[in-house]
């Protein structure tokens, strides 16, 4: 139940940056884009301090440097299952 929940939330989280850029390109009209994309820099800024907070504690359980990436697109929907994962 865990997995399908985080995969259904990388899926909405997948489409909501997808909202971002649609907004960036005008291609969603005036009023709600420039919404979408005032809520998009304030996710943006809430998973770069994720980040920063739990740097670390991925880097340490993970290879590689997708966390970042991950973890800005993700938040703790990337994160928290890295973590939750026995060693």
């Amino acid at each position: 139940m865990f997995d399908l929940v985080i995969r259904l939330t990388k899926v909405a989280l997948l489409a909501f940056w997808l909202a971002c850029i649609l907004s960036l390109v005008s291609l969603i009209p005036k009023p709600y884009g420039q919404t979408i994309v005032w809520i998009g820099g304030l996710v943006l800024l809430v998973h770069l301090v994720e980040y920063v907070f739990v740097k670390s504690r991925v880097a340490e359980r993970n290879a590689g440097n997708t966390g970042f990436i991950q973890t800005l697109l993700f938040g703790f929907v990337y994160w928290l299952p890295v973590l939750k994962r026995p060693d």
